[in-house]
């Protein structure tokens, strides 16, 4: 009897750890509060790269996280920025050739979320991917416990 209740309390707890919101190292996240959507969306590239300049570089993913916004993802070695518009929704967009110069342009341009799209038909220094690659995050772009 005592090793059953043994058994059933450490069950019970590995069904309480499995619960719990995993935080990957790998990802630097930077969780910011969300103070107008607009306003924080119109800044939102410039913010990221704020803090990505500042923070030490130990890492292999950075993003910066507003809940129920957006989450801006980097991963500096495969030069990947992907956008998550909305939380729930999904990844939006994933740029490929994204190194630490085309971050400063973005963000000395002070280009908003919305309008990334844009400039880079434009600008042609940074690209989409071709096809979706694969991240690390711990946000939850599908509203998914993943």
């Amino acid at each position: 009897m005592k090793r059953a209740n043994q058994l059933l309390i450490i069950l019970g707890i590995a069904c309480l750890a499995a619960c719990v919101d995993k935080v990957d190292p790998e990802v630097k996240t930077f969780y910011i509060q969300p103070n107008g959507k607009d306003t924080l969306n119109n800044h939102a590239l410039s913010i990221f790269y704020d803090l990505y300049s500042n923070t030490e570089k130990n890492r292999d993913y950075y993003e910066v996280i507003s809940k129920a916004d957006f989450i801006i993802n980097y991963y500096p070695a495969g030069k990947l920025l992907t956008i998550c518009y909305d939380n729930g929704s999904g990844w939006g967009e994933q740029y490929k050739n994204v190194d630490e110069a085309a971050l400063r342009r973005i963000a000395d341009l002070k280009i908003k979320l919305n309008d990334l799209t844009q400039y880079v038909s434009e600008d042609n220094v940074i690209d989409h991917t071709e096809s979706f690659i694969n991240i690390k995050s711990n946000g939850k772009p599908n509203g998914i416990l993943y």
